[in-house]
């Protein structure tokens, strides 16, 4: 009997150990919260893309292996940007995100100090060069803000009237003098080391010929919305000293790559007649557009095509690994377009990537295919309503609740702007912005639509729509809105039932106006 007891005990506290383990797994590393780390990457990086793209297209033209070699320019301008200019650019930006104005300034100074150590110090290994310093930017940046702001935090309220102003520049000043020096000297030997290992890392992948396998990671983390997050938080800063090194860089393709999606969706055209119509137009958009989550929901819908995109990913890479194709630039949003842009003057490069590309849709149909065929039993079933569930797949996946919205806070007759909010505010909320603002505009309703990276949400604003994995964190931004979730951009309900409450409420407001 003891041994029973024992037994249910133990079974009891093992129970409850693996309750507990799940719960803190939820609670301390939920999608939540990576989503706002690589919402941090992205957001430090994505207002500068235009400008590395801008790099980029001096480099295809001006430097001694480009189309149209100018010395000058290569020697005065094209180092200079991307040594100085972009890390300054990222750094201020880092830092203002961080703690407004007063922190990109702060950022600014202290990530110069490491740009001109890093030349001081460049490296470890004999015969370094000084690199292009992202990582870094990504990093001080947003550290020396930090510790500004807790300064001012702690200084708030306490300043004589009338010395804020002095107080706070010589508080600004000091900070950045003693950051400054010890970025000067320490931190080189920081970020050499954390590039050093990243660069072996890729090195290690490329020279074995297991760069494809990248694409093990990249393409299920894509579908989480954390596409952003690894293309330019860290492809894009570890990229540069490659094209310096090789005027090319794999690392901008194994993202940004729309083959697998194409296939995937392609592979929606053929097999779901349900879906037809959503996918051919979803497929536009993000071959042509670059818009790559226009076909998530797609995937959520059937969690077993994540395993077609990883096909074509793997598929894909390995092309781009065997021709050694490379771009010499980000190519942001990851459109056909851009990628033909940015691809480097050489004949076998330019095979390398359109064959990667399509070899990588092909490999995706395929399995999509395969997939479809084995899983026909199961996918007759589903209703129609299953991409409008794709959300609570997402909800299992994730294992939370998402709360989705009680319009109960704002009077939408008080709404004059409409929020469309992403990840990084350039992407997919530009496009739903403008299907809404085009429905708007049709139906004669004085409303007025932007789009804007979910991190800077207004605390004042009344109105956000945001993909329903981002609901969550918008509600902590803007916690007295209305708050619309959305998972398929395509979506013509979502969109005519915006439209319709507007309605009513012009209609109300008219009644009103009729009866005074």
């Amino acid at each position: 009997m003891e041994e029973i007891i024992k037994d249910i005990n133990k079974r009891d506290i093992n129970n409850k150990f693996k309750l507990f383990i799940i719960n803190n797994f939820n609670k301390r590393t939920s999608m939540r919260r990576i989503q706002k780390f690589g919402g941090w990457l992205s957001a430090m990086i994505m207002p500068i893309i235009g400008l590395m793209i801008a790099w980029g297209l001096l480099t295809a033209f001006f430097i001694p292996d480009g189309w149209t070699p100018v010395q000058a320019i290569n020697d005065y301008v094209v180092g200079n940007i991307i040594t100085y200019l972009i890390p300054i650019l990222i750094g201020f930006n880092a830092g203002r995100l961080v703690h407004k104005d007063r922190g990109g300034f702060i950022a600014t100074f202290v990530v110069f100090a490491v740009i001109v150590g890093n030349q001081r110090n460049p490296g470890f290994a004999e015969g370094s060069s000084a690199s292009p310093q992202f990582l870094s930017a990504m990093i001080v940046g947003p550290a020396s803000a930090g510790i500004l702001k807790g300064i001012d935090k702690l200084l708030e309220g306490k300043i004589k009237q009338g010395f804020e102003m002095l107080v706070n520049n010589f508080v600004m000043g000091f900070l950045a003098f003693g950051l400054g020096i010890g970025a000067f000297y320490g931190m080189p030997y920081v970020f050499n080391s954390i590039t050093w290992a990243l660069a072996e890392m890729v090195r290690f992948l490329i020279n074995n010929k297991l760069i494809f396998l990248a694409a093990l990671i990249v393409e299920p983390a894509k579908i989480f919305f954390l596409n952003n997050a690894i293309n330019h938080g860290v492809f894009t800063a570890l990229s540069p000293e490659m094209v310096l090194g090789k005027g090319k860089s794999i690392l901008y393709l194994l993202e940004s790559n729309p083959g697998p999606g194409l296939g995937a969706l392609i592979t929606l055209i053929i097999f779901d007649k349900k879906q037809r119509e959503n996918a051919a137009g979803a497929s536009i958009i993000h071959f042509f557009g670059g818009i790559h989550e226009v076909y998530f929901p797609f995937i959520l819908m059937k969690l077993e095509m994540i395993i077609a995109l990883i096909a074509g990913g793997l598929v894909g890479d390995a092309i781009f690994q065997i021709f050694d194709a490379g771009l010499v630039a980000p190519a942001s949003p990851g459109s056909i377009i851009a990628i033909a842009a940015f691809i480097k003057s050489e004949p076998m490069n330019y095979a390398g990537v359109f064959l990667g590309v399509f070899g990588a849709c092909g490999a995706s149909v395929l399995m999509g295919s395969l997939i479809h065929i084995i899983m026909r039993k199961k996918y007759k079933k589903m209703s129609g309503q299953e991409l409008d569930n794709a959300t609570k797949k997402l909800e299992e996946i994730k294992g939370k609740k998402l709360n989705l919205n009680k319009n109960t806070i704002v009077n939408l007759s008080q709404v004059e702007t409409i929020i469309f909010a992403c990840e990084a505010g350039m992407g997919s909320s530009a496009m739903g912005a403008s299907l809404l603002r085009k429905k708007l505009k049709e139906n004669e309703i004085d409303v007025k639509v932007i789009n804007y990276p979910v991190k800077e949400l207004p605390k004042d604003c009344k109105y956000v729509i945001t993909q329903s994995q981002l609901t969550d964190y918008a509600k902590q931004k803007a916690p007295n809105a209305i708050h619309k979730s959305i998972s398929n951009f395509l979506d013509k309900q979502f969109y005519d039932k915006i439209i319709n409450e507007f309605k009513e409420i012009k209609e109300i407001n008219n009644e009103k106006r009729e009866t005074v």
